[in-house]
Formats: structure tokens, C-alpha cells, sequence
């Protein structure tokens, strides 16, 4: 099943993520392209249409959710189940926060999350005395282990990257009220 790619005429998607191009006489699979951008491996495609005549640079798998799924909600992102970029199924997409995205690649990554083991790092820090010792016994960096034990977290507000806090629920000596 193929479905016309919305504001693209002349281009379909299948549910595997092949983009198929009729703006010729003939149908043509059009060849992904890993996108030069992204650290993840993501594969792009490029689309033509009256208002981007030289064309314009889509994420597949953003495509393939948009397409079949609809619109992606404010403050998700797309990820790939299986971590291969290159697997484009809508099977194989689901929907995340970006929170619940690097939680899951921490532990694919490492073997374990970071934030699971605050009470530990706090405990470290009861008797280190500092953040770097911590840091170092957890052989991650200083800024990770400030961040989990204040229980703040980054995010770009108004172009500024500001500490909030990660979790409302925790309330603790340790956590900073931002």
C-alpha cells in the first residue's frame, strides 16, 4: 500500500519507508541517502515540489510516521524500536519524549541509566565530598553527576540552554529549586 507523500504530488511512501517517485514516465524507487547532519545514522530523502524546486531534505522515518500515523506531537521525537536507522517500517517507529528517548539509549549505550542510581551517587557524594570525586568513581562526567544529584536537567528555553528541574516529584536536600 502507497500513499501520496502530503504537499508532494507525484511521490508515494510505503509502509516499509521506500519512497516511490511517478514524476517520471516510469516508477522509481528512490535510493535513501544517510543524512551528512546527523550523528545517529538517520537516512534522508529529497523532494520536489513548486515551492521547493531545488528540493527539500525529509527524515525518513519522520515521513513514514507523518504519513501513516499523522502528526508528531510537540515535544516527541520518532525512534526506531530495533536502533537500526536504516529500518524505516512504520512497525519498527513509535513515539517517545526526548527524556524517555536518551533513557533508552543510556541504557543500550551503557547497560544502565545514569539517574537510576542517584541514591548511590548521592551516598558518594556524602562521603567524597565533591562532584568530580563522584565522577570519577562513576568514570562519567562532572556535569552528569551535578545534574543527577541537584535533580536538574537541561532544555533550551528562548535559545538558552537553562537548568530546570528533572523530576517535580523529588524534593530533597540535594535537589535545586529552578
Amino acid at each position: 500500500m502507497e500513499i501520496e507523500i502530503n504537499g508532494y504530488s507525484g511521490y508515494t511512501i510505503t509502509p516499509k519507508g521506500n519512497v516511490v517517485s511517478y514524476r517520471q514516465t516510469k516508477r522509481k524507487f528512490l535510493k535513501p541517502q544517510k543524512a551528512t547532519q546527523s550523528k545517529q545514522g538517520y537516512y534522508q530523502i529529497r523532494l520536489f515540489n513548486k515551492d521547493n524546486p531545488k528540493g527539500k531534505l525529509y527524515y525518513i522515518h519522520r515521513l513514514v510516521w507523518e504519513t501513516f500515523k499523522g502528526e508528531i506531537p510537540t515535544g516527541y521525537e520518532i525512534d526506531h524500536k530495533d536502533s537500526n536507522t536504516f529500518n524505516n517500517t512504520i512497525e519498527n517507529l513509535q513515539v517517545l519524549t526526548h527524556r524517555e528517548n536518551n533513557h533508552k539509549h543510556s541504557i543500550k549505550r551503557w547497560g544502565w541509566s545514569i539517574r537510576e542510581h542517584r541514591d548511590e551517587m548521592i551516598k558518594d557524594y556524602e562521603l567524597f565530598g565533591n562532584y568530580q570525586k563522584v565522577a570519577h568513581k562513576w568514570k562519567v562526567s562532572y556535569n552528569s553527576i551535578y545534574r543527577v544529584i541537584t535533580n536538574t536537567t537541561q532544555k533550551i528555553i528562548n535559545g538558552k540552554y537553562t537548568l530546570i528541574r528533572y523530576d517535580k516529584n523529588i524534593n530533597d536536600k540535594f535537589s535545586k529549586n529552578v
